[in-house]
């Protein structure tokens, strides 16, 4: 395999590196970091655009078979040293890959039955999982608000562990006319909300759905809940107040699952 050997850290490539660590950077590139051999094998599998590939020289030594299986792209070597530079984990393995971000016109609404929408979610923890939740549990589409947490920030790819390269993840500039839409489309608009809602297994989420996770301390906007369709809520029985919110998308979505199955 041919490399092509980086050794200086003022080097083109390390500065785009460095900049896909921001969400700015990642837009105006419209690229993003895979990190590890796992990940970037799973991109790879769901047919991810894959720019360049990335190893540190260790890895190199004794790993470079991995990439036999994949896509060609550019292979550049770079000394451990720098690799660590341009990682955002603490102990990399020494396999990056950079690729393209998908990107989705409104067509795709017209195919989405069921969807998450995250509306001003923060946490890059929370996000992940629900977007891995959303995988697991047979739902078409997850939809973030543009004021939520970036999907593509390395916590959110990490805490998907590759769910995000197997059901499209979209960025909505307006989540409320994305909402519209989906309901043109005869999609049920359904609020997560803990107050004078239906209990969700006693409300239908068997259906052409999306349901609307709110954020994590406000819970979702007063616009939200009187353009949706309808509100639920789980039931506890314990002397918690509420739950995360990637707990309760994940209920919801095993409900909706449940109740398709039945």
């Amino acid at each position: 395999m041919d490399f092509i050997k980086i050794t200086s850290a003022s080097n083109t490539l390390i500065k785009l590196l460095r900049s896909l660590h921001s969400r700015r950077g990642r837009q105006k590139e419209n690229a993003v970091i895979l990190e590890g051999t796992r990940l970037v094998a799973d991109a790879v599998k769901f047919s991810a655009k894959i720019r360049c590939y990335i190893l540190s020289e260790s890895f190199a030594e004794k790993n470079s078979s991995l990439l036999k299986g994949f896509p060609e792209a550019k292979t550049y070597l770079l000394p451990d040293i720098l690799f660590r530079k341009v990682c955002e984990t603490d102990n990399p393995q020494g396999l990056l890959a950079v690729s393209d971000i998908p990107s989705y016109n409104d067509d795709i609404l017209a195919e989405i039955k069921r969807a998450i929408v995250l509306e001003n979610i923060q946490d890059p923890g929370n996000a992940g999982t629900i977007i891995r939740s959303a995988d697991a549990f047979g739902f078409g589409a997850v939809i973030f608000s543009r004021d939520s947490v970036d999907p593509y920030n390395s916590k959110v790819i990490r805490s998907t562990m590759g769910s995000l390269f197997h059901i499209p993840v979209i960025v909505s500039n307006d989540v409320y006319m994305t909402l519209e839409k989906l309901k043109g489309y005869g999609v049920k608009i359904l609020a997560a909300h803990p107050r004078d809602a239906e209990l969700c297994h006693k409300a239908d989420l068997s259906g052409d759905i999306a349901v609307v996770i709110g954020n994590e301390g406000n819970g979702l906007s007063d616009r939200i809940l009187n353009m949706a369709d309808q509100k639920i809520m789980i039931p506890m029985k314990g002397l918690a107040e509420s739950l995360n919110a990637s707990v309760a998308a994940s209920v919801l979505l095993y409900e909706s699952m449940r109740q398709r199955d039945v």
